[in-house]
Parts: C-alpha cells; structure tokens; sequence
C-alpha cells in the first residue's frame, strides 16, 4: 500500500502526462519504479498512457 503523499505525487504526474504537460525524467523514474512494486501504480499508468503505450511496450 502507498502513502497518500505518494498517492497524491504520483497522480499528480499522471494528471500531467494526460494533459500532455512537461513531467521531468526524474518523474518518470520514480513511475516506473514504483510501477514495479504496486499493480495500483501500475494499472494507473496503463490507464493514463493508453491503449497506444501498452502495445508499445509488448512489441
């Protein structure tokens, strides 16, 4: 379970990525880490990224 400083970080970035705003490389590190460890975060990501990053990352 994440802490809701994380909680609120984390869709804050997401808010970003789906308004196409600028999220710094350090933000997308910390997704991706944190993607790996909680399915919540993962699923979120899926979600905000689309269907077009899913099967990006398949291929």
């Amino acid at each position: 379970m994440i802490s809701t400083t994380t909680r609120i970080k984390v869709r804050n970035i997401l808010n970003r990525i789906e308004n196409n705003k600028l999220v710094s490389l350090e933000e997308r590190i910390f997704l991706k880490k944190l993607s790996s460890i909680s399915p919540v975060v993962s699923k979120w990501i899926a979600t905000a990224l689309g269907p077009e990053a899913e099967s990006i990352d398949s291929e």
